[in-house]
């Protein structure tokens, strides 16, 4: 089987080293030969050359953008006229494209097009155009996570899930994200491999570390730093944590908009227990010096991270909404909490005053992780769509 995967961006961060490992995966076990196109050169495009996988660039654009409006009516109106040129802009930029993306995919005989996030809006357009299945992998609740704008209008992006061979949702949250455009998409969930089995043995060997040192109750965060990630709300709970003289610290690693966030930190007074380490390849060293993660997204869509945590044999706290609680089974593998910085700092107190328990559910966690998330899984269960689907055709 040939398949070619689209991708919307070129760093290596959640979508994009969950394609990496979806790609090595299909190709060493099912013997599926990839190519990938990006939008750009960058440490994916790196890493797939490292790993003998053949990419090809294409300056595509994205059909989905963030938009910020402000000011007075007036020029709130020129601001929108503006957006919407570039959208129209972005389209015309992709329609040239195609051809030239089309006569690749043909090049390589591929038989199969996979989209890897609901922003790669050019994909639909290269299926239907080189006349060849498409299989979308949504990985992201794009309005109601990152406040993204559509392009094509929420009637334009439900046309096109609709029109897809097959939607993969990476959780049932996204699944019922989908349908809110598109009722009748053919949807099937395949939660991220987020590590491949041998992976999960290597990390829980490991597991111990952070017991045998004596330090303070070190809470994680991984990952974007973006208002929707809640980080300004796990440091106001840090606070309440503190004056109530219970020692913890927090390490937020990831970057993105810091700033409010570094803001909040010096109005609480918190510059010494809270740690911003910048972008990280790989947070296993941070996840191994911290006793639990917190997880504050309303709208995450998985939560590569949190596996990531799990498989470190880290409890969870993780805000009960979302794609969250699907991973985090409350008082038998983490915690769930409500919303609010109060609500948050009473369960990461919970766990902060008794090491065993946080012990306890970070083991059941590793467990869990191992039996749900491997790489092994998700390939099996993706090759097992793209063959329904080449068998439908």
């Amino acid at each position: 089987m040939r398949a070619a995967y689209i991708t919307h961006y070129a760093d290596l961060l959640g979508a994009n080293r969950s394609l990496l490992e979806l790609v090595k995966g299909l190709r060493e076990g099912h013997g599926v030969t990839p190519l990938v196109m990006a939008p750009r050169e960058g440490d994916l495009t790196i890493a797939l050359r490292e790993a003998d996988i053949p990419v090809q660039v294409f300056p595509f654009e994205p059909w989905m953008t963030e938009r910020w409006y402000g000011g007075g009516p007036h020029h709130r109106l020129m601001q929108y006229w503006r957006e919407e040129k570039a959208a129209r802009a972005r389209l015309r930029t992709n329609r040239q494209l195609l051809p030239a993306m089309v006569g690749a995919l043909r090049a390589e005989g591929v038989q199969l097009v996979h989209a890897n996030s609901a922003v790669a809006g050019i994909a639909p357009m290269v299926a239907a155009q080189a006349g060849v299945p498409l299989v979308w992998h949504v990985r992201e609740m794009p309005e109601q996570h990152y406040g993204m704008h559509l392009d094509a209008g929420r009637r334009g992006y439900g046309d096109a899930l609709t029109k897809a061979d097959r939607v993969i949702a990476i959780s049932h949250a996204v699944e019922a994200d989908v349908r809110r455009y598109a009722p009748k998409a053919r949807v099937r969930v395949v939660y991220n491999g987020v590590l491949a089995a041998h992976r999960f043995a290597e990390l829980a060997v490991r597991t111990g570390e952070r017991w045998a040192v004596d330090a303070p109750f070190t809470f994680a965060m991984v990952g974007l730093i973006h208002p929707g990630k809640h980080q300004v709300e796990a440091v106001e709970a840090l606070r309440g944590l503190l004056d109530r003289g219970i020692e913890a610290r927090l390490v937020i690693v990831g970057a993105g908009r810091e700033a409010p966030v570094r803001e909040r930190i010096a109005q609480l007074g918190l510059s010494a227990h809270v740690e911003l380490t910048g972008y990280l390849a790989e947070p296993f060293d941070v996840l191994f010096r911290s006793h639990a993660l917190l997880m504050c997204s309303r709208n995450e869509a998985m939560g590569r991270a949190t596996v990531e945590a799990m498989a470190c044999g880290l409890s969870v706290i993780g805000h009960a909404s979302g794609g969250t609680p699907e991973l985090v089974q409350h008082g038998v593998s983490g915690l769930l909490y409500p919303g609010g910085a109060l609500p948050l700092a009473e369960q990461m107190a919970l766990l902060a005053a008794d090491g065993n328990l946080a012990r306890r559910l970070g083991e059941q966690a590793r467990q869990d992780a191992a039996a749900r998330f491997s790489v092994e899984r998700s390939c099996a269960e993706v090759n097992a769509v793209y063959t329904e689907v080449l068998h439908g055709r």
